[in-house]
């Protein structure tokens, strides 16, 4: 019998996400894309907030669940990949992702990797958030200069999003950014 996969423990990139949407309001159900630990999604039910964590591995799902078990109303758990097990809602405000980033080169960690480049996996998620931004939603990422945010930033322009810089934490060997995507012309709900 294999060993789990591992579960991505709380870094600074988590709490630069946490800053971030602690300096929004939301309107609605907040989905979270890699809920990894569960440490995000019950930060935001904390503030009685509903949140749909989503997350590929079953070991993380379990540790969202495990760190949200005092929230069991406002945190709902789904073992999937990125958003497919949804469908788009005016309900959904928000998606979060604290999404893997280094290129695979820099990493044999797959809950770091996030492609050849370091962002494949962000792109991937901007596609699939297409409708639900469509329907109102913002996304709300990390990135990190190890990566290729270059190419997030210029597939998200090139979607015909409006992207806005959120805050950024400077470490000794890369800077890890927040951005806030979303669509023009759409009234917000946050």
């Amino acid at each position: 019998m294999g060993s789990e996969p591992p579960v991505y423990q709380p870094a600074e990139d988590t709490w630069l996400l946490i800053d971030c949407i602690s300096g929004l309001t939301f309107g609605g159900v907040v989905v979270e894309v890699g809920s990894g630990s569960g440490v995000v999604s019950r930060h935001i039910a904390e503030r009685g907030v509903e949140v749909v964590a989503i997350e590929i591995s079953e070991a993380a799902a379990r540790s969202t669940l495990e760190n949200c078990s005092h929230l069991p109303s406002l945190v709902h758990v789904i073992v999937g990949d990125k958003l497919s097990p949804l469908r788009p809602s005016s309900r959904i405000s928000l998606i979060a992702s604290n999404p893997p980033y280094l290129p695979s080169e820099n990493t044999s960690d797959i809950t770091t990797e996030g492609g050849q480049t370091g962002a494949e996996f962000a792109i991937s998620l901007i596609d699939g958030s297409e409708e639900f931004l469509e329907a109102g939603a913002k996304l709300v990422l990390i990135t990190s200069t190890l990566g290729n945010v270059e190419a997030i930033t210029r597939h998200a322009t090139a979607k015909g999003l409006s992207l806005r810089h959120i805050a950024s934490k400077r470490l000794f060997f890369e800077e890890i950014r927040c951005y806030e995507l979303w669509k023009d012309g759409l009234e917000s709900k946050l």
